[in-house]
């Protein structure tokens, strides 16, 4: 079983995610699809956000090392390699609010709970700064997405139309853009015994 490690990003993780961006949606998307994907996450966030954002790597243990020789590769990865990551920040002009831009868990990693991991630490990092709220908005094509978000506690906000039952704002990011705009309350920790 890998080892996997939590830690904040840093601007130089902005190659090995969008590779893993081009790499890891290449099944779902034909390669010029994956390419403008990863255009959704230029490296100015990684710039200004990384304190925000969060990156997991995956470390093979010493038996799997032995198994597979120097070097190798399995699931996510040789050692060290990118398993996931959350890009998000805390709006600097809403002081209540902490915004989820991109995520993304390499696809031998999924429904492991690694993404559900990703937001709770986000969610007490922006609780820890005083934040209320988080928000984060999704493609109403992306039912996988939309599942997920409703699954971590978030609720869409109202839209101009619905598409299966859920709220979407038409021309959000644009002419024929669509976006569900997700939103989820926090909740404070406790506060200290006096």
């Amino acid at each position: 079983m890998a080892h996997l490690t939590f830690r904040q990003a840093r601007e130089e993780d902005h190659a090995p995610i969008v590779a893993s961006i081009q790499t890891w949606w290449g099944e779902t998307r034909t390669p010029e699809e994956a390419r403008e994907l990863s255009l959704l996450l230029p490296r100015l966030f990684l710039q200004h956000f990384a304190a925000t954002s969060l990156i997991v790597e995956r470390r093979p243990d010493a038996e799997e090392s032995d198994a597979a020789g120097a070097g190798a590769a399995g699931a996510g990865g040789a050692a060290g390699a990118l398993a996931g990551f959350l890009v998000g920040f805390h709006s600097p002009d809403r002081p209540g609010t902490a915004y989820i831009h991109f995520v993304g868990v390499h696809p031998d990693l999924r429904h492991q709970g690694l993404a559900r991991q990703l937001y709770e630490r986000f969610f007490a990092r922006a609780v820890a700064a005083g934040r209320q709220e988080v928000r984060s908005i999704v493609s109403p094509a992306n039912k996988p997405s939309i599942a997920f978000h409703h699954s971590m506690g978030f609720r869409p906000e109202g839209g101009d139309y619905e598409s299966d039952g859920v709220p979407v704002h038409r021309d959000y990011d644009g002419p024929g853009h669509d976006r569900i705009s997700f939103r989820r309350v926090l909740s404070a920790p406790p506060a200290p015994e006096a």
